[in-house]
């Protein structure tokens, strides 16, 4: 009788579940233009190759900036100028192309083009586009004319911002603009970009002082040939305001990533749950079987 009633009970909390399996995900920040019409947060994608993004009012990507002016490398400083290429801690995959080293550009990008100077100081949106100067795939933080007072960067082998999407520790790179100001004033401000080495995401987090607030400024991506990208903001009145956080997920990330620890329950269908219940019902009937014959 005890297996009996075990066996019950198990098919009893089973059948909600399948009630249950049925209700659609909700997303509690929809998208700006949901039909709702709750403009509180912003999400985009895939483009051509797979990135989406998701900006910091979505739970998978929580602003923490990670201040690196006092500990970081200075690699770039001043008026349309740039780092040069730079070697990475660890190899970077954007694009489906492995990069070894970066370019931080004073005018608020990162270009794998290690020859462009950072004269690009006329920023091309919405993406992708053809670079009015320069080369390289893009990261785009914050494309405008900026002063910057210190371009730094540093590695970490386990990243202070932990990156929500992956299941295992990454390491990641810091690129951070620090006193930053607009070419004829307005400023400053610190911004940044991680780069996570193991699932190939990136985060873009803009602090306070920034007087503009991506009123003449652009936020993406674009790969090498300018024919694929994606725009977050584009010459926009507040769409980069203090405190603003983008994440841009890669779709192929390391297998290990993908091993989040999550319970894999069918929302679409039932078929799981069913074939749970089916296996209990099966395991009910020969055990009554071998009892009562």
């Amino acid at each position: 009788m005890k297996r009996i009633a075990v066996l019950t009970a198990l098919m009893i909390v089973a059948l909600p579940l399948v009630g249950f399996s049925v209700e659609p995900a909700k997303d509690p920040n929809p998208a700006v233009g949901s039909p709702d019409g709750i403009p509180s947060s912003l999400t985009g994608g895939p483009d051509t190759f797979g990135y989406t993004f998701a900006d910091t009012a979505e739970a998978e990507c929580v602003y923490q900036f990670v201040d690196i002016s006092a500990t970081g490398t200075m690699i770039a400083t001043g008026d349309d100028s740039s780092s040069g290429p730079i070697a990475l801690g660890a190899p970077f995959d954007f694009y489906g192309v492995v990069a070894a080293d970066l370019n931080l550009a004073t005018n608020g990008y990162i270009s794998t083009d290690g020859t462009d100077g950072g004269p690009d100081l006329s920023n091309d949106c919405p993406l992708p586009a053809p670079p009015s100067t320069g080369g390289g795939a893009r990261m785009y933080p914050l494309h405008d004319d900026l002063i910057t007072t210190s371009g730094l960067m540093e590695y970490f082998p386990a990243c202070p911002r932990v990156n929500a999407n992956c299941a295992i520790p990454e390491d990641c790179t810091v690129f951070q603009w620090s006193g930053t100001t607009h070419f004829g004033g307005g400023g400053p401000w610190e911004m940044q970009a991680i780069l996570y080495h193991q699932s190939g995401d990136m985060i873009y987090q803009v602090e306070a002082g920034n007087p503009e607030n991506g009123s003449g400024s652009t936020t993406g991506i674009q790969n090498l040939a300018a024919d694929d990208g994606l725009t977050y903001a584009c010459d926009t009145a507040a769409s980069v305001p203090d405190m603003t956080g983008v994440c841009f997920f890669h779709p192929n990330p390391v297998a290990a990533c993908a091993g989040l620890p999550v319970v894999a329950i069918p929302t679409a269908n039932n078929f799981g749950l069913l074939a749970l219940l089916a296996g209990l019902a099966i395991a009910a009937f020969f055990m009554l079987r071998r009892r009562f014959v």
